[in-house]
């Protein structure tokens, strides 16, 4: 869109756009948001302006459209200027509520057969000047990504993920090497028995947005691994179970981790979703899900719709198998994905960590 005219009412701006449309910004607004070096700061980007302290003199003076920036400017009666500019303008010529946005440009799949195009790449190619946009758009789209050709060592798996962004700490530490000969295990993950599909971080309230693993010595029979896309798990109860899927977006079903000096909680439905309906986040984890009780009549909705989606986790043609080796990193997005293990016999180390979910989308904002 561009602007094709302004014009001053007395509640505010109106902008008409070339298609036709009408905007109406209310002069509050317009002052509150201005960009101006003064009230926006021209490096940090935050705000500078003061909108509540002293009442503004809304009163304007002048109002004029820069014909080849787009950008307006308002003169108020007490002398100071507001900027707008055309990109926020734009982006904001149609209200609506502030919300987190759905899983933009992603494919979901409910086999591995309908993953349109498989997202591995090398490792050289991901250290080079244009890999982390194909790292990203990987993982936007499908879920997860496959880096191959790694150097089988911490060392350069850790190097790897902060080329991405820096490394979340966690219980687990910040990078975490580990193996299944643990004497006192802090999690099944450091085991060798099966792993049904889970997300990690039930219990955090704010559970990792993508983890990060590499298995660099293996002696093992077994444990291989699965990759479940829950986005494609809740479309296909929205569409064909609507009243569990309501049940998985309504009940925040409580996650526990707990050792001798630590007792993790969070409560979290398992598809939490934007005002528009749209999954912004897939949480499910049996193993960590602690007791709660509902009225009967409730638990018991509960429990169908829980093991709706249990078992459509579960079944074997939805699972993307695969054997972690040295050499090959796995990350994929924990707001989407489950993952899961089967039992193994043998020797087997890896490493990696998490990473949050907004450094993942600062990532996709900025490159």
């Amino acid at each position: 869109m561009k602007i094709k005219s302004i014009n001053s009412t007395d509640e505010g701006l109106e902008i008409c756009w070339d298609n036709k449309n009408v905007s109406c910004f209310p002069w509050f607004w317009l002052r509150d948001h201005s960009e101006s070096i003064v009230d926006l700061h021209p490096d940090t980007k935050q705000r500078q302006i003061d909108s509540f302290s002293v009442p503004f003199n809304n009163t304007v003076n002048k109002v004029w459209l820069d014909e080849i920036t787009q950008n307006v400017y308002v003169k108020w009666e007490d002398q100071s200027e507001s900027c707008l500019s055309y990109t926020l303008l734009e982006c904001m010529a149609i209200p609506s509520q502030p919300q987190s946005n759905g899983f933009q440009s992603a494919d979901f799949w409910n086999s591995p057969s309908e993953i349109k195009i498989f997202p591995e790449m090398c490792y050289e190619e991901l250290m080079s000047n244009n890999g982390i946009k194909n790292w990203l758009e990987n993982i936007q789209k499908v879920g997860f990504v496959l880096v191959n050709n790694t150097p089988a060592t911490a060392e350069a798996t850790k190097e790897l993920m902060e080329r991405i962004a820096y490394i979340r700490s966690s219980i687990f530490g910040k990078f975490s090497v580990w193996d299944n000969k643990l004497d006192t295990p802090d999690d099944t993950a450091f085991t060798s028995l099966a792993i049904e599909p889970h997300t990690d971080g039930t219990y955090l309230h704010d559970a990792p947005g993508l983890q990060t693993l590499h298995c660099i010595r293996r002696d093992a029979e077994g444990g291989e691994n699965q990759l479940i896309d829950g986005l494609a798990i809740a479309e296909t109860m929205r569409k064909y179970h609507p009243a569990a899927f309501e049940i998985l977006c309504n009940i925040k079903i409580p996650g526990r981790y707990i050792k001798t000096e630590t007792y993790l909680k969070a409560y979290r439905p398992v598809f939490r979703v934007n005002d528009d309906g749209e999954i912004i986040q897939v949480s499910f984890n049996n193993h960590d899900r602690a007791p709660f009780r509902l009225d009967n009549s409730e638990m018991v909705r509960f429990y169908e719709a829980y093991g709706i989606f249990h078992n459509l986790a579960n079944q074997v043609d939805r699972q993307f198998e695969f054997c972690l080796v040295p050499g090959t990193v796995l990350t994929f997005d924990n707001w989407r994905l489950l993952h899961a293990r089967s039992a193994l016999t043998g020797y087997r180390q890896l490493c990696g960590g998490y990473h949050n979910r907004e450094d993942f989308e600062s990532k996709l904002r900025t490159i």
